[in-house]
C-alpha cells in the first residue's frame, strides 16, 4: 500500500479542538503503517532549524557549530508542505537554538496553519514580553529547557546563568497564555545528570507548583553529546532515585514520558523504525535513517522531499535499519514503541501523558491549578 498524498486543511482553533484532531489523525498514521507493504508515513518531523547555539552547555557541543548555508523562509515552508503531504502528524524545530533563527515564528505558524502540531525546545533566554500571543499563535507545545533548581547547578551545567531570568520569563508566559486561554502547553524538559539527578523532587515542584508550567518530559543525558559529557553521567543509584521519585509523581503531575520509559531507562528494549521520525537539518538535508548514521542524505533544496520519500530506494534506506538499537534515547525508543504496540498508544501515550497535560492546560485556563499533594522526600533517608 502506498503512501495517501492528502490535501492540507487549516485545524480548528478552538481549545482542545487541534488536540483532538492531531490524535485522529495519529491514530490513523499508525493503523496505516500496521497495513501498509509499502512505503511508511512518518510520524514525527524534526527540523534542526538552528544549529548555533548562545549557551554552552558542558553535555552538548553544538554551540561549537557554525551556521552553514540555511534555507530562506520560502524553501523551508515547501519543506513543510512536504512534510505534511507524506503524513507526518507533528513538527519539532529544535536546535541548537531555535529562536536563534529570525523566521522561527512565521514558519511555525505556517506549518500549524497546515495541520501540523507545532513542537519547538529553547533555552528561552532571548525572551521577549511581545513573545507571548506569538507563542500561542504559533506553537501548540513550547518546550523550555529547565535542569535545576539551584543557580550554581545550572551554570555548571549549562555554562550560563539564566536560571532566574528564565524562571521570570516562564511566570509570564504562563499568565499570558491562561489570560489568552490558550490551548498551547508549555513543558518543562529536564536533562538528568549526575548534578541534578538528586534534585528530581524539588524540580518537579518548582515546575509545577512555582511556575505552574503544564508537563514536564525526562532525557537521560548522552554520553557522546560533547567531549566532556561523560564527567556528568548519572551512576547507577543516582537514576535509581530519578526513576523512583518521577514515577511516584506521575500520578500528581503530567509527566510526559510512559511507565515503560522508566523502567527501562538506560537500556531499552526497541526496534527504531527509524522512518517513524524524519529529521533534517540546519541546511535543508534530510538526514536518512537519523543523526547518527549516514546511510544517505538528499538535498531539500534540490529534489523535493515528496518527491524523495516516494522512491523505492529511500524507503530502503529505512528499512534497513529498522532493528537499530544504536542511540539509548528515550524519545526514540517511545516513538518506536508507538510504531507497533497499540496498548502502548492508547494506554500509555494517550491516557498517561495526552490527556492529563491537556486537562493541566484546561486547568490553567480556568484558573483552578492546585498545588501537588505527595509524600514529603527524604534524600537522607533513601540514601541510608
Amino acid at each position: 500500500m502506498e503512501i495517501e498524498y492528502v490535501a492540507v486543511s487549516k485545524p480548528k482553533t478552538r481549545s482542545g479542538s487541534l488536540i483532538d484532531t492531531n490524535s485522529l489523525r495519529f491514530m490513523y498514521n499508525h493503523i496505516q503503517n500496521r497495513i501498509s507493504d509499502g512505503s511508511k508515513r512518518p510520524t514525527y518531523a524534526y527540523i534542526t532549524i538552528e544549529s548555533v547555539c548562545n549557551s554552552k552547555c558542558n553535555y552538548c557541543n553544538m554551540w561549537e557549530t557554525k551556521k552553514g548555508n540555511q534555507p530562506n523562509a520560502e524553501e523551508w515552508k515547501m519543506v513543510i508542505d512536504d512534510i505534511r503531504s507524506i503524513g507526518a502528524i507533528s513538527l519539532t524545530f529544535s536546535g541548537g537554538e531555535p529562536f536563534l533563527n529570525k523566521d522561527l515564528f512565521e514558519l511555525a505558524a505556517y506549518a500549524r496553519s497546515k495541520g501540523l502540531y507545532t513542537m519547538v525546545v529553547t533555552n528561552l533566554s532571548l525572551f521577549r514580553d511581545t513573545w507571548v500571543e506569538k507563542i500561542s499563535q504559533s506553537f501548540d507545545f513550547f518546550g523550555i529547557s529547565i535542569d535545576s533548581t539551584k543557580p550554581e547547578v545550572y551554570q555548571e551545567t549549562r555554562g550560563v546563568n539564566w536560571l532566574e531570568h528564565n524562571k521570570q520569563s516562564i511566570r509570564k508566559i504562563m499568565e499570558g497564555l491562561a489570560n489568552m486561554k490558550s490551548s498551547t502547553a508549555v513543558c518543562a524538559m529536564v536533562t538528568v545528570s549526575n548534578r541534578n539527578a538528586y534534585e528530581m523532587h524539588d524540580l518537579l515542584h518548582t515546575i509545577f507548583d512555582d511556575l505552574k508550567m503544564d508537563c514536564v518530559s525526562f532525557n537521560l543525558l548522552d554520553p557522546k553529546g560533547s567531549p566532556t559529557a561523560k564527567n556528568f553521567v548519572p551512576t547507577e543509584d543516582q537514576i535509581k532515585f530519578y526513576k523512583q521519585t518521577v514515577l511516584e509523581h506521575k500520578t500528581v503531575y503530567p509527566i510526559l514520558n510512559s511507565v515503560r520509559y522508566f523502567e527501562q531507562s538506560g537500556n531499552y528494549d526497541y526496534n527504531c523504525n527509524p522512518w517513524k521520525c524524519i529529521q533534517i537539518n540546519h541546511e535543508g538535508t534530510l538526514l536518512a535513517p537519523c543523526l547518527f548514521i549516514s546511510g544517505k542524505r538528499f538535498n531539500l533544496r534540490e529534489t523535493r522531499l515528496l518527491d524523495i520519500w516516494k522512491q523505492k530506494s529511500t524507503q530502503e534506506v529505512y528499512k534497513h535499519y529498522e532493528a537499530c538499537k544504536l542511540c539509548n534515547l528515550g524519545c526514540v525508543a517511545e516513538a518506536a514503541w508507538s510504531t507497533y504496540d497499540l496498548d502502548f498508544v492508547i494506554n500509555e501515550s494517550l491516557r498517561g501523558m495526552i490527556i492529563p497535560m491537556r486537562n493541566r492546560v484546561t486547568e490553567r485556563n480556568r484558573g483552578k491549578i492546585k498545588v501537588g499533594e505527595c509524600a514529603a522526600y527524604n534524600l537522607l533517608e533513601y540514601i541510608r
